[in-house]
């Protein structure tokens, strides 16, 4: 069997900002949107240290998450769709 390198047209280059992970911060880009939104709301809703807080451990806990595998959190929001099918 040929390797598929080896047939002419079937190899393209490809751009690595095509397959890395869109990053914010080094944390996902909708997992950091999310955070910081929800640590504004607390800011503004009078709680400026527990929000600023909030948002800094937040975004920790994204960086954390990502550096071990950028996926995470789209997967854990699948996992949180889907319903449970397998309980006895």
């Amino acid at each position: 069997m040929r390797d598929p390198r080896d047939v002419p047209g079937f190899v393209a280059p490809v751009r690595q900002a095509l397959t890395a992970p869109l990053l914010m911060g080094g944390a996902p880009r909708s997992y950091a949107i999310l955070n910081g939104t929800l640590a504004a709301i607390v800011a503004f809703a009078g709680a400026l240290l527990p929000g600023v807080l909030l948002g800094i451990a937040g975004h920790v806990l994204g960086v954390i998450l990502a550096r071990r595998d950028p996926d995470a959190v789209e997967v854990m929001s699948r996992a949180m769709r889907l319903p449970n099918r397998l309980e006895t």
